[in-house]
């Protein structure tokens, strides 16, 4: 287990990424803090725990994860991170599973940037005999598409081709060949809509445009309760498009997208394939604590300023 600083760090300067990482990252964080400090108090515990969480703002399963914890406080939180830890890994068993059946033998695909879920659904497919080609855009300006192929390849798939990101809008238009279906993953889920790589409003709008299906592989632990707003999408440095760009050159540079939940969207999740005005209530059914405000008093959603040591 990371010490909370070095978690902090990682997070932010993106050695830790991916939604479940960084989650299991923040309870590991905790679990440290309470075995070097065991009386350490509940708002403590919470406020530490928010500034991890808080460190990316789009990273509603950590956030979620403190509110659990935080239910709990100190007498119970070691027993709560690891429950957590247990829905977790419970929704990335299911989904995959639950998904399989909307992939069929002769089926093209395709998929951006890097979702484990997605991975472990096209993995789970193969083993139970479909056959499908891949398309994987790379989805700049980091390019976890690349990890998405690695893995995919690593896994024995010998129909794996890339793409940059402009092209993915043209195979949905069916420039070569057909889509059948697109799959990707989500960093928050509301409502109303859902929060994924940018690129991804793109790549709905065209494949409902074309009458294509979008599912989107998440748990619905990333159910983020409060009223999604643009400021909430993490904009990245302008080095990360172009290292040595000219002087009062301006960028804009987010790294996700909100995608509204539109006809041709489904959300493959704990409670199967829903649409999305029925994922408040499957949230409600399976993880009733996202909802509940008893323990709000340790905490101040959106607000990651808090120091890492005690005051």
């Amino acid at each position: 287990m990371l010490p909370p600083e070095q978690t902090l760090q990682d997070i932010k300067n993106l050695k830790i990424q991916g939604a479940t990482n960084v989650a299991l990252a923040v309870l590991d964080a905790l679990a440290h803090a309470i075995e070097k400090q065991p009386d350490i108090s509940c708002y403590e515990l919470t406020k530490l725990g928010e500034a991890l969480a808080y460190a990316r703002p789009t990273e509603p399963l950590a956030q979620n994860a403190v509110r659990y914890i935080s239910a709990g406080c100190t007498e119970e939180a070691t027993k709560r991170i690891a429950a957590y830890k247990t829905y977790i890994e419970k929704g990335k068993l299911a989904i995959p599973n639950l998904g399989v059946p909307l992939l069929s033998d002769g089926g093209v695909y395709l998929t951006l940037c890097h979702s484990s879920t997605t991975v472990k659904l096209f993995t789970a497919a193969r083993a139970k005999g479909a056959y499908f080609s891949l398309y994987v855009a790379e989805t700049r300006p980091r390019f976890q598409g690349r990890i998405t192929a690695k893995e995919l390849l690593d896994a024995g798939f010998d129909d794996v081709t890339m793409t940059v990101d402009d092209v993915a809008i043209s195979l949905i238009e069916g420039r070569v060949g057909k889509i059948d279906a697109v799959f990707i993953g989500a960093d928050l889920i509301n409502d109303k809509g859902f929060v994924n790589k940018i690129g991804s409003l793109a790549v709905t709008t065209a494949a409902k445009r074309k009458h294509i299906p979008v599912y989107v592989l998440t748990t619905l632990l990333k159910y983020d309760p409060t009223p999604f707003s643009p400021a909430m999408i993490e904009t990245r440095s302008s080095e990360e498009i172009w290292e040595d760009a000219p002087e009062n050159l301006k960028f804009y540079s987010p790294a996700f997208d909100y995608v509204p939940y539109m006809s041709n969207v489904h959300v493959v999740c704990e409670d199967g394939v829903i649409s999305g005005r029925q994922v408040k209530k499957a949230t409600n059914k399976h993880y009733p604590f996202v909802f509940d405000t008893g323990y709000d008093k340790y905490l101040h959603y959106g607000k990651s300023v808090y120091p890492l040591s005690r005051p």
